[in-house]
């Protein structure tokens, strides 16, 4: 197929999933079954129609189409350009793919629903995964803020989708609040650069910050961070998140947890990366909110007795991670950033499907009142454990080799804080897990065993799929490293060719050397070893209902109010604008 024609294809996945999410409606009039059936249809073609672009992308070759045949006349550009780069592309896939096998899931563990139910459902689930593959391949910043609106109205809708339990209104109520605001920021900030450069385009927007950053950029610059901070679950952006992944049925959990936080993480390194060529304050900002996430939030979920609240304060956690890894800025960091992003699509959506599993079968998500499930539920519990092997970093799970990536960079860079902070957060990780992991399915029971059946034929393929992908991403890491990886960091730390491609309706990046990683190395299955140990120790301290003291002063923050959500975010933004600036005039 000829590089104009996949050209021209660029806006179709998108498109398919937004005519299925219009046709699941309608189809929910006539049948219950018929809208996830289209819903499986349309992310199975979205995802095979992303996947002819691979071939081009990951050898190195920009794909650029303008809506309406407008493109650039003397480097400046007013249509709206759609450009595939290996970065947005492997977002783009994850998501189809993951998509798909949670429209499968919700079939088995929906599929009771009226059909007027599972036809809202599958139309707001489709139009979410629209506005996500539409974030991925979009070069336009304002388009990227009209992309955010659409992830963030199918957002509220689903969370609240079970009206009728009460923390689903007020999760719903507090996700509108919040990222309304974070938005907001998205809006203001693309705003101050029309009005200051003049440009949309990411590839003008580029030129035109070429001679420097000023103070106007900056401030811009930090509205974008904190706005898309909010959309990630960055801390201290987070407060809508834990409330939202409880609230919601378990397939939209993983998908939020999963997919949605990451679209946050992608409109930063946009930004960051290919619009400012990151100017020296921006991966310092990025690296404190990075490690303050990690950390954190991996002590937020150290000793929560709701299983669904405490993986959604991982996700906080494990978004700081990403964050850390694209913050290093050179090859093997944002490599490794990357290849966390992809990875935590596959475990952390595995952990929230298994506890969405639990929470349908037995009616409760408590730790305190689950145990003994591996007897009745062993799929789940091995899936569970699976999500856990993999998110801990423990060998040959893809965690292993995506987090000894980074720590190699931290180790490069010679920024030992931050590693000594991500070891903590990994070992806190692996004790917050692995206590519900024992305290749900291989602790003592509490209670009769669950009388209702645990695994249809679509929650066993949803379990075996992502399960698989967490091996398989783990065991050949030198493939994706080579094919994936490899590629999107060298377009990544690439702005200028990226701005001159998108403005030239396409281009090439020479690849540089394929980053490697020595999976046998010792230091890091030491690391590995020795994280693992420790948090399983740490696991064991806490096994009961016991809450860490440090974990205390943390909990008491978060008082559930909107008000003090609302200005965790408004500080926040101020921190970040504040830091770029403080590191400007440094």
């Amino acid at each position: 197929m000829s590089t104009a024609t996949l050209d021209s294809l660029l806006p179709l996945p998108a498109v398919v999933l937004i005519v299925g999410a219009t046709v699941c409606p309608l189809l929910g009039r006539i049948s219950a079954r018929a809208p996830m059936v289209v819903a499986v249809l349309a992310c199975g073609t979205a995802g095979g129609i992303l996947a002819l672009f691979a071939p081009a992308v990951y050898s190195g070759r920009l794909l650029v189409t303008y809506l309406g045949g407008w493109t650039p006349k003397g480097g400046a550009a007013l249509g709206i350009a759609f450009a595939a780069d290996p970065f947005g592309l492997s977002y783009a896939l994850a998501v189809t793919v993951v998509s798909l096998v949670l429209t499968v899931f919700t079939l088995s563990m929906l599929g009771r629903l009226g059909p007027r139910e599972l036809g809202g459902y599958a139309c707001l689930f489709l139009l979410l995964a629209a506005a996500l593959v539409g974030i991925a391949l979009t070069a336009d910043a304002f388009n990227l803020f009209v992309w955010l609106e659409v992830a963030a109205l199918a957002s509220y809708a689903l969370t609240g989708f079970f009206l009728e339990r009460p923390t689903a209104l007020e999760a719903a109520f507090k996700i509108l609040v919040l990222t309304t605001i974070g938005t907001f920021c998205v809006f203001v900030g693309t705003g101050v650069l029309y009005a200051e450069y003049g440009a949309l385009n990411l590839g003008q927007l580029h030129r035109s910050l070429e001679p420097g950053v000023g103070v106007v950029g900056l401030v811009a610059l930090g509205l974008l961070v904190a706005g898309y901070g909010t959309k990630a679950g960055l801390i201290p952006f987070h407060g809508w998140l834990a409330d939202a992944h409880t609230a919601a049925p378990g397939p939209v959990s993983a998908l939020f947890s999963g997919l949605m936080v990451s679209l946050g993480v992608v409109g930063i390194a946009r930004f960051a990366f290919l619009v400012y060529d990151r100017p020296p304050p921006v991966l310092g900002v990025l690296m404190v909110v990075g490690v303050v996430s990690a950390v954190v939030g991996a002590l937020l979920s150290l000793g929560q007795d709701d299983l669904k609240r405490l993986l959604a304060y991982d996700t906080v956690s494990q978004i700081g991670v990403v964050t850390v890894g694209l913050a290093i800025g050179t090859r093997v960091g944002v490599a490794g950033g990357t290849y966390q992003l992809l990875n935590h699509t596959l475990f952390k959506s595995l952990l929230f499907l298994c506890a969405g599993t639990v929470l349908h079968v037995t009616g409760k998500e408590r730790l305190s009142e689950l145990g003994g499930l591996g007897r009745q539920m062993p799929l789940v519990a091995a899936a569970f454990l699976v999500g856990v092997l993999a998110i801990s970093g423990v060998p040959p799970l893809n965690g292993y080799v995506s987090l000894g990536l980074i720590h190699e960079g931290l180790e490069e860079t010679h920024q030992y804080v931050p590693l000594a902070a991500l070891l903590v957060s990994q070992a806190v990780t692996v004790a917050a897990l692995g206590r519900a992991a024992w305290r749900v399915f291989f602790g003592p029971a509490r209670g009769p065993a669950p009388a209702g059946e645990s695994a249809r034929p679509g929650m066993v393929a949803g379990f075996v799929a992502l399960a698989t992908l967490c091996v398989a991403f783990g065991a050949v890491p030198k493939l994706l490293l080579h094919r994936v990886l490899s590629p999107a960091a060298d377009w990544l730390l690439d702005a200028g060719d990226y701005g001159r491609s998108v403005l030239a309706g396409g281009g090439h990046v020479s690849l540089g050397p394929v980053v490697t990683f020595d999976y046998l190395a010792p230091t890091s299955l030491l690391v590995a070893l020795g994280t693992a140990v420790v948090g399983v120790l740490l696991a064991w301290r806490y096994a009961g209902d016991r809450v860490p003291r440090s974990v205390v002063p943390l909990r008491r923050l978060h008082t559930g109010s909107v008000n003090d959500y609302a200005s965790f975010l408004v500080a926040g933004l101020l921190l970040v604008c504040g830091g770029l600036l403080a590191g400007r005039l440094g």
